[in-house]
């Protein structure tokens, strides 16, 4: 009866030895583990923010919706202009909250991508971020269709508050749980996130109070947004600019 071997034959040395091309490269044997092992990465986050974006930015244009009427002359563009019947108010809020999704993404993708890692009440603090933006596509359509009525004002300015605090939210959590990389950090940034928060709520707050007091005027406060981006800029500039020169050598 042949003889069968009970344990099999080790594996030889020679397969745990790196090719040449590995040593002179300086190839470690093992992988060296991250500092931060335990911390999950930032760019799942960022995927799932993105898609959200995107979908919210889409379901916006919804609220321009093309005119049911028939024209006697297909061809009339007097006719189809007619029919289309352009409400100002609705165009209006849809590129206003057009500029403003676009504004608080990147402000939001500038705070996430200074991070190293995010934990669960971070994720948490994005989706509430998430679930005010998401909330935009119906505040704009409902401040288009009943611009002249204060609570629609209203709702809409709240909605965009709520999406600047829970952006500055998400920023002072990962602040406090050191999970900031500070090489990636930016001042002028932060200070970029900070005054377009304030500008926000500054403007949301006149729409508001003159909503209740002159509501025809209260539409024209919207407009701001559309030079938002450039106000803020230009004062974060002014502002890091300043703390730069009054900042002590060697600090």
């Amino acid at each position: 009866m042949p003889h069968r071997q009970m344990f099999p034959d080790p594996v030889p040395r020679s397969a745990f030895r790196l090719p040449s091309s590995a040593k002179l490269a300086g190839v470690p044997i093992f992988p060296r583990l991250a500092e931060d092992e335990n911390i999950p990465g930032i760019n799942r986050l960022l995927a799932l923010t993105d898609g959200v974006v995107a979908i919210a930015l889409t379901l916006l244009v919804l609220q321009l919706q093309v005119p049911a009427k028939t024209i006697e002359d297909a061809h009339s563009a007097r006719q189809l202009w007619h029919a289309l019947d352009v409400d100002g108010g609705e165009l209006t809020s849809y590129l206003v909250s057009f500029v403003v999704i676009a504004q608080f993404w990147l402000v939001h993708h500038r705070i996430l991508r200074t991070m190293r890692g995010h934990s669960e009440g971070l994720a948490w603090r994005n989706f509430a971020f998430l679930l005010t933006l998401t909330l935009m596509p119906f505040t704009s359509d409902l401040l288009g269709r009943f611009g002249d009525n204060p609570l629609a004002v209203t709702i809409f300015a709240i909605n965009l508050v709520a999406i600047s605090l829970t952006t500055q939210g998400i920023f002072i959590y990962a602040q406090g749980h050191n999970l900031l990389d500070d090489e990636k950090r930016s001042r002028y940034e932060e200070i970029l996130g900070r005054v377009r928060a304030i500008i926000t709520v500054g403007v949301s707050s006149l729409a508001v109070v003159l909503a209740w007091t002159d509501t025809g005027l209260s539409k024209y406060v919207w407009l701001i947004f559309l030079v938002a981006p450039v106000i803020g800029s230009r004062i974060a500039a002014r502002l890091a600019t300043s703390d730069d020169a009054t900042e002590p050598a060697g600090t």
